[in-house]
């Protein structure tokens, strides 16, 4: 069961605009203070996610707002430092609501796990889009849909202003700015603007959906919005529902490619560091070498005293092969460096290739049971190919076993579809499901299906 996305940034003043509604009654209502708390049955306190209490959070914000300042323009041309507005908008917040109710997410509910996932994904997502400006995340489990408020702060801004953390804010000033600049009037400045403005608040929905929408298998918009039958909008949840496992699936299929990875790099480094131990061996016989060259020195004197010519052509006998001895370690050496040289290269290249031939295979042997052409055995127990191709490429990499489970399940949801829906329908589904794996074959082939 799945339901349309909900994420809202609004941003807020210290003093109340026509709704009511200022930094002070946001933090309070979100701290289920009493006096602002009415519209809510039951209330309950909010459950921390990350950061600090929206107590704390008004706290932080009043410190940085008594530390901030704007620079004016007087009329005479100077500039004069001014204290912070009271209606400037100095806190951000966001809002994202789950579609199932409160009660249908309570730990020990089958969609609990999911829920879960649903909120670490609105973490993620507002950390990587604010950084540390993101100073608190909690969880409203009293009302009858869950939900998350996000409090974002413009730190390090002396001006202070939350309005200009919202990306749509942001494209409309810089639309007007430009409008103007153009020559366009004040009210065609402001049109353009508005237009900016929405066009990237499509876009923030977009990311959003992108980000935690399609793996939390919600849809990008409700049933109303696209005017779509009840029976359209039953498939359309589906279908994000089929999205998000395949999405968790190939997840799951690369974490597996990446721990064969550190295996693989686990013995790289072994036989790294034996090459290394090959290259040490070598820089001790030099250094044997020149103790051996220093002992000979020392006979050579000795003999000189006796006989100079004698001692003369001992010493020099003694020196060349010195050196003919440390010219072969030192070749040795630079041989045992080359050869780790290509080692590390033939190392990266089939690293890349295996993981580039397993996330074909994986990719193609989906589009295959789609096609009907891979299938299970009828023991239900081992694949079975039409391409022998694929069948012997899936045998070379061991992958069956491991994708068993994974084609088992997709076999058996898209057998259901098969007698379910009408074939206008059923090709619908079919295109729907092969487009993203078409992408990860074409992609991974440089251009071409394989």
């Amino acid at each position: 069961m799945s339901g349309p996305q909900f994420f809202h940034l609004q941003s807020y003043s210290r003093k109340s605009y026509k709704a009511g509604q200022s930094v002070e009654q946001v933090l309070a209502e979100a701290a289920r203070d009493p006096v602002f708390s009415g519209h809510v049955e039951n209330p309950k306190p909010p459950n921390m996610i990350f950061g600090i209490t929206p107590e704390e959070v008004g706290q932080r914000h009043e410190n940085m707002v008594a530390q901030g300042h704007v620079d004016v323009t007087l009329s005479d041309g100077s500039t004069a430092r001014r204290g912070i507005r009271k209606d400037r908008h100095t806190l951000m917040t966001a809002v994202a609501s789950y579609p199932l109710l409160t009660k249908q997410v309570a730990e020990g509910s089958e969609s609990h796990e999911a829920y879960q996932e649903w909120i670490a994904l609105n973490v993620r997502l507002l950390q990587t889009m604010f950084g540390d400006r993101l100073v608190s995340v909690i969880e409203h489990v009293d009302e009858e849909y869950p939900h998350l408020h996000a409090f974002i702060l413009p730190i390090g801004d002396q001006s202070c202003s939350a309005r200009h953390l919202n990306p749509a804010w942001q494209a409309k000033e810089e639309a007007e700015a430009l409008a103007k600049d153009s020559g366009h009037s004040p009210k065609a400045a402001v049109k353009l603007g508005n237009a900016a403005y929405r066009a990237k608040a499509r876009e923030i929905q977009d990311e959003y959906y992108q980000h935690v929408g399609l793996p939390a298998g919600l849809t990008r918009t409700g049933p109303k919005r696209e005017r779509l039958s009840r029976a359209q909008w039953k498939a359309r949840k589906a279908t994000a529902q089929r999205e998000a496992e395949l999405v968790r699936q190939m997840a799951q299929r690369i974490e597996l490619i990446a721990d064969n990875e550190a295996g693989f790099e686990k013995a790289a480094n072994q036989k790294t560091e034996e090459i290394a131990e090959k290259i040490e061996l070598a820089e001790s016989f030099i250094r044997d070498a020149e103790v051996a060259r220093d002992e000979a020195q020392r006979a050579a004197d000795r003999v000189l005293s006796e006989a100079e010519r004698a001692a003369q052509d001992t010493m020099n006998a003694a020196h060349r092969g010195i050196l003919n001895e440390q010219n072969d370690l030192q070749a040795q050496k630079v041989k045992l460096s080359r050869e780790r040289s290509l080692f590390e290269c033939e190392k990266e290249r089939l690293l890349s290739k295996s993981v580039q031939e397993t996330a074909i295979v994986a990719a193609k042997i989906i589009l295959g049971v789609l096609a009907g052409t891979v299938t299970m055995a009828q023991d239900r127990t081992r694949l079975e190919f039409k391409d022998e191709a694929l069948g012997e490429k899936v045998e070379t990499l061991q992958l069956g076993a491991v994708l068993h489970d994974l084609v088992l399940a997709f076999s058996n949801i898209w057998n259901r579809l098969v007698a379910k829906l009408s074939s206008e329908d059923l090709q619908s589904e079919r295109d729907a499901a092969a487009a993203p794996l078409k992408k990860i074959v074409t992609n991974q082939s440089g251009g071409m299906e394989l």
